[in-house]
């Protein structure tokens, strides 16, 4: 095996750390909104579909388990952020799809989440901005499909 290049270690590094510091404002920010990070990913996940979501099929697209899904679901359809719909095929299965009320909070929570970001980001060059944005991008291209399944 060849030896690491050090450009891509010290990437890598400063991804690591930048995710870090991302994760513990996230959860403390989403926290004022009663929200957890699984949450967040779920009910966004939910509001980018058009079509209602099987359980089975959200907990395995965010990477979170189905029993927990299941619960964000009893808290989201109370709260009249989602709505359970019976599945044409099988009527004993529900699918979840986002409600007007749960996509206009997302929209809510996410404009308030970083607010400052929006000003340093300003600070970027176009070009910036979207050579960053095509990266992540492709980084987040590259760890979906290259997601490790626990057995």
């Amino acid at each position: 095996m060849p030896p690491p290049n050090p450009n891509v270690m010290a990437a890598l590094t400063r991804f690591g750390i930048a995710s870090d510091l991302f994760q513990s404002a996230m959860q403390v920010r989403l926290a004022d909104h009663g929200l957890t990070t699984a949450q967040l990913s779920v009910l966004s996940h939910l509001a980018r579909r058009s079509e209602p979501q099987r359980v089975t099929d959200i907990a395995q697209a965010v990477g979170v388990g189905q029993p927990a899904v299941t619960k964000m679901m009893v808290k989201f359809e109370g709260a009249g952020w989602v709505h359970m719909v019976a599945d044409a095929q099988d009527r004993r299965t529900r699918r979840a799809e986002a409600t007007d009320q749960g996509r206009a909070f997302l929209m809510q929570v996410q404009r308030g989440l970083f607010p400052e970001l929006g000003a340093f980001l300003a600070g970027w060059s176009p070009e910036d901005l979207q050579a960053f944005t095509e990266g992540l991008t492709r980084f987040g291209q590259f760890l979906d499909s290259n997601r490790r399944v626990d057995d």
